[in-house]
């Protein structure tokens, strides 16, 4: 299957299986090279709540609430589910799982155990696609439109919630995420600018070059050249329009999926946390750190509100959007 060589550690190898499983995965349509694509903007710009089967209202209560959107792709129904902290002043923490994490709900309730309370309103955000890991695999990767799909729909999401939130007297937002997760919040906090700290955790920005790596791992043919590749889905562009004091970013020095070599650079020194661990079961491994640096995270937005010029009206935007 792999070189058994070329593996450091037992972790390691639990890294590679999974991308050795996942690459395995991937429908043959992946390969087909679209004549056409849109950027995420575009998609993004096409893909609204259906204000009809979303109680937006309800958002606010505790509880798992279903989202549904209007998509390139067609309809698109999401859950997400809410904690409510006990002042309805404190900051809104969103929290995006991984790449085929299912339930989705999974490492959102291993960094937020009930019984150890933590200082904001809690909200897990589901991808589009996400019911099963399988239907998650072959959905997303089916193209590469899908996949930008997948991101802009998590992006509205985020996006919605925020608005309502704050509009409930919420103080302020961090987007944080694990994974794919981390790359969703980049994303977020880059497209609008309106968050006041992003969390991404084993993650970085460039997804293009994680598929890279991966296809060269095992041999996987990609349609693309690393130019196109990275065009669609190098977000390094979006991580580059935020403050990097805003950030508090976490990678592993073992991880297989964004390898440090790799994906360190993007960041600046100050965004950057490294740890000892691989990707899977990275958040068991190290709970503790990861919550202090959501703490951190929460401590710095709360001290340093977004610069007026620069932060936009969530409520507004989404108006324009939701329409």
């Amino acid at each position: 299957m792999f070189d058994l060589a070329s593996i450091r550690t037992w972790t390691q190898y639990l890294d590679k299986l999974v991308l050795y499983v996942l690459n395995r995965r991937i429908p043959d349509s992946f390969k087909q090279n679209p004549a056409e694509m849109l950027d995420i903007e575009a998609v993004l710009a096409q893909t609204t709540v259906n204000l009809e089967k979303t109680a937006v209202s309800n958002l606010i209560a505790p509880g798992e609430h279903k989202v549904c959107l209007n998509t390139l792709c067609g309809e698109l129904c999401c859950q997400v589910r809410v904690r409510l902290a006990v002042n309805p002043r404190a900051p809104l923490l969103l929290y995006h799982h991984g790449f085929a994490e299912v339930p989705y709900t999974s490492t959102w309730q291993k960094l937020f155990p009930k019984n150890n309370p933590f200082p904001a309103h809690l909200v897990a955000v589901q991808a589009p696609y996400h019911t099963e890991m399988n239907t998650a695999v072959q959905s997303v990767f089916s193209s590469l439109q899908h996949i930008l799909q997948t991101f802009a729909g998590s992006i509205r999401i985020m996006q919605l919630l925020q608005a309502v939130f704050e509009e409930n007297e919420a103080a302020f937002t961090v987007a944080s995420g694990l994974s794919w997760g981390g790359i969703t919040s980049i994303l977020y906090g880059g497209v609008f600018n309106h968050v006041r700290a992003v969390v991404p955790l084993y993650a970085s920005p460039n997804l293009a070059q994680l598929l890279w790596d991966n296809a060269e791992t095992f041999g996987r043919d990609l349609p693309f050249s690393h130019e196109t590749l990275s065009h669609y889905l190098d977000f390094t562009p979006y991580y580059e329009r935020l403050e990097s004091q805003r950030v508090f970013a976490v990678l592993g020095s073992n991880d297989l999926f964004f390898r440090k070599d790799h994906h360190a650079t993007v960041y600046a020194d100050e965004a950057l946390v490294m740890t000892s661990s691989n990707h899977v079961g990275a958040v068991t491994q190290n709970r503790t750190l990861l919550r202090q640096n959501l703490h951190d995270a929460l401590d710095f937005a709360a001290n340093n509100p977004l610069n007026p010029a620069v932060a936009r009206t969530t409520s507004h935007e989404f108006s324009r959007q939701a329409a």
